[in-house]
């Protein structure tokens, strides 16, 4: 199966962890068989880049001789919409959820991709999201499937001496927020709030953050943490919450994207409502149990990269099939 690979999510020199879940997947759907050509659309240069793309994308597809595209994120299955062969749609977060401004409302940019990605949803042939919380917002379009991103659990083991490679003290509980705090969506405060109530009890806590360093310092984070805060307004499938899972830390998660869904069956770990009480009840709950999480098994039994791989290619084969079908 031939396959155009639309996205304007690419890592680079420049920009090493810039859609890197999206490559890993693509890299998957290669060792699983698919011929895939990537096409970048370097949105971040100029958002002249998407309307040079919806004439680029259709042209390139021919001339390949693609059987399919697949376009990642809402800005790129909008450039897509004029390929002839099937299209299938991967949404990943904020293009359906759009973006918080802080205020309790929701940027301008944002509202207007939520727009351009309904648009594209609708057009598809297929289309798949991260979570039941954005097929939610998509009831009217049929064949929405739910596949979260997977996790490479090769790359993704916890590591033994991580606390005294990084020079934590074995006492402290440590709580890592591995997110942007600078990015009103992640909810940085919240986490700030959970520490300070936490020290308030007389724990001896401190709060980690960590953001835009190499994957592998922070697995080591990972692998020395207490607990992983998650308190976000909006996510989709958050790759932080499953690498946690994988190398067996903890998590406290806001009941956003696909967090509900992925720590149901893991222990210990919560989801607990968006407010410095709630938040702080679970967390000091999870310190409590004093152990390591049985997510890893959690994630080898469905989401590692081979098995999403597989569902996806599925999705390729019904999007296929029914376009022969209707011809």
């Amino acid at each position: 199966m031939k396959i155009l690979t639309v996205t304007n999510m690419w890592p680079s020199a420049s920009r090493p962890f810039w859609g890197v879940f999206i490559k890993s997947q693509v890299d998957s759907l290669v060792a699983a068989g698919i011929d895939s050509t990537l096409y970048e659309i370097e949105g971040w240069r100029s958002t002249a880049e998407y309307f040079r793309a919806m004439a680029r994308i259709p042209r390139l597809a021919r001339e390949i001789g693609a059987d399919l595209v697949h376009a990642h994120y809402g800005y790129s299955g909008a450039a897509a919409l004029g390929v002839e062969v099937p299209l299938v749609v991967s949404f990943c977060g904020d293009d359906l959820l759009a973006r918080p401004d802080g205020g309790g409302g929701y940027t301008l940019k944002s509202r207007a991709l939520v727009h351009l990605s309904r648009r594209a949803a609708h057009r598809a042939d297929a289309v798949i999201v991260k979570s039941e919380e954005m097929r939610r917002i998509i009831p009217e379009v049929p064949d929405v499937q739910v596949i979260p991103n997977g996790v490479d659990i090769s790359r993704v083991k916890r590591i033994e001496s991580a606390r005294e490679a990084l020079g934590w003290r074995p006492e402290q509980k440590v709580l890592l927020f591995a997110a942007n705090k600078e990015e009103p969506r992640k909810n940085f405060p919240l986490a700030l709030a959970v520490e300070r109530r936490l020290r308030e009890r007389g724990v001896d806590v401190r709060l980690e953050y960590m953001f835009g360093e190499p994957h592998t310092k922070i697995i080591q984070a990972m692998s020395a943490a207490d607990v992983l805060l998650l308190p976000s307004f909006h996510e989709g499938s958050p790759n932080a919450v499953k690498e946690a899972m994988a190398v067996g830390l903890p998590v406290v998660a806001a009941p956003c994207g696909d967090c509900p869904e992925l720590l149901r069956e893991v222990h210990p770990s919560a989801v607990a409502e968006r407010n410095e009480y709630a938040f702080t009840e679970a967390t000091a709950r999870v310190l409590a149990a004093n152990s390591r999480s049985n997510g890893r098994e959690v994630i080898e039994s469905s989401l590692t990269l081979e098995k999403i791989a597989q569902r996806v290619i599925g999705v390729y084969e019904r999007a296929l099939l029914r376009r022969r079908k209707a011809a």
